[in-house]
């Protein structure tokens, strides 16, 4: 985390002297699920929270560059009212720098599109409260696509909601099939957060 600090300050030192450049930072939550585990819905919770530079390229489009920590992975409990006592659950946290393309649609809505490069800080898979006996690694690098939409509050404070999807597997199968849907695993996450825009606000 400490890292974060660092770019943080580096973001407002940079913002004071680039004035074309818009420095922020952002927190929010996330829901998550592994396409390819076995177990489906977005029940892992987990936190997402970075740094960002964004630079108008015109009236309607903008680029944007962050460093953020985000939890992925998947979550099942146990059903003892309905007989099922297994548990199940992925923990995966990665540092990612998204690359952003922003289009302003409406004088306080903004969609996005753009790549998010992660790298795998920890990971953890248990089953039924044992640790995976297979030891099959997570891969270290994800590469995903990501879509979104962010909401004007404040003149400093936005809501985005973004949803992302690993564009390789982020860990092999144990056999050898190559199939479309059964070639590994993959992230599936939505993230909700609030944006607050640094430095002095303007007279919009």
């Amino acid at each position: 985390m400490k890292y974060l600090f660092i770019i943080l300050a580096l973001t407002i030192t940079f913002t004071g002297y680039a004035q074309k450049f818009e420095g922020g930072m952002f927190a929010g939550l996330t829901a998550s699920q592994v396409d390819g585990d076995t177990w489906s819905g977005f029940n892992r919770a987990g936190f997402n929270g970075g740094v960002s530079v964004t630079l108008p390229f015109s009236a309607k489009i903008a680029g944007q560059f962050e460093i953020k920590y985000i939890n992925k992975g998947s979550y099942k409990g146990s059903r003892p009212d309905a007989g099922d006592y297994s548990t199940y659950g992925i923990k995966l946290r990665y540092i990612e720098t998204p690359l952003i393309i922003k289009y302003l649609y409406k004088p306080k809505i903004n969609f996005e599109t753009g790549l998010a490069f992660g790298y795998l800080l920890y990971w953890e898979l248990k089953s039924n409260g044992i640790e995976d006996p297979w030891e099959r690694p997570f891969n270290k690098y994800e590469i995903s696509w990501l879509i979104g939409g962010n909401y004007q509050l404040y003149k400093k404070l936005t809501l985005d909601i973004r949803y992302s999807y690993s564009a390789f597997p982020v860990r092999a199968n144990l056999g050898q099939s190559s199939s479309w849907f059964k070639r590994g695993m993959f992230n599936n996450v939505i993230c909700f957060s609030f944006y607050y825009k640094l430095g002095k606000e303007d007279d919009k």
